[in-house]
């Protein structure tokens, strides 16, 4: 009879632990699919970014009889980058865009640039809301992931700590 209650026991231990595997399981793929899902809004909104810029160029050509200011920033995407260091090479464009934009009082006044700006700014918001998803997801796992018993299983699940949008972590353990 004894060794019927130690089985018992051991089966009972054995199913609690992978009802909390699972438990922790499922949880840190929901953050993970939620940072995919930002990512993805994100690099579809970078794409669309450079697209305007490309607009924005054209118009800035048009309007000033200029060369190609962006040409730089243009030729990015035939670049192999990460979603990161397009958003700072578009990021700059932007800046080099607004300072034309003073620079050519004209530039105000075309239509075509007029909405193609608007466009830009309608895409940043979209931008910031994602890459907030992302971070708040990003630390909600990384602050599961250094916890007992997330950080037994994260190391099993290979789960890893993400770093933020901005390219830092909340501290550098790596699992």
């Amino acid at each position: 009879m004894g060794k019927y209650i130690v089985l018992a026991v051991v089966i009972a231990i054995i199913a609690i632990g992978a009802l909390i595997y699972f438990i922790v399981i499922n949880n840190l793929k929901n953050y993970k699919e939620r940072m995919e899902k930002a990512e993805g809004i994100i690099d579809t909104n970078l794409n669309k970014k450079l697209e305007v810029i490309i607009n924005l160029n054209n118009s800035i050509k048009k309007v000033t009889g200029q060369k190609d200011y962006l040409k730089d920033f243009i030729n990015a995407k035939d670049l192999i980058i990460t979603n990161m260091e397009k958003d700072i090479k578009l990021d700059e464009a932007v800046k080099l865009v607004n300072n034309l934009a003073r620079d050519y009082t004209k530039l105000n006044n075309d239509s075509e640039f007029a909405k193609e700006f608007k466009n830009l700014r309608e895409i940043d918001e979209v931008l910031v809301s994602a890459k907030n998803v992302f971070n708040q997801n990003a630390l909600a796992s990384n602050k599961l992931i250094k916890t007992f018993p997330y950080n037994i299983v994260a190391k099993i699940a290979k789960f890893k700590i993400r770093s933020f949008y901005n390219n830092k972590t909340d501290d550098n353990d790596n699992f």
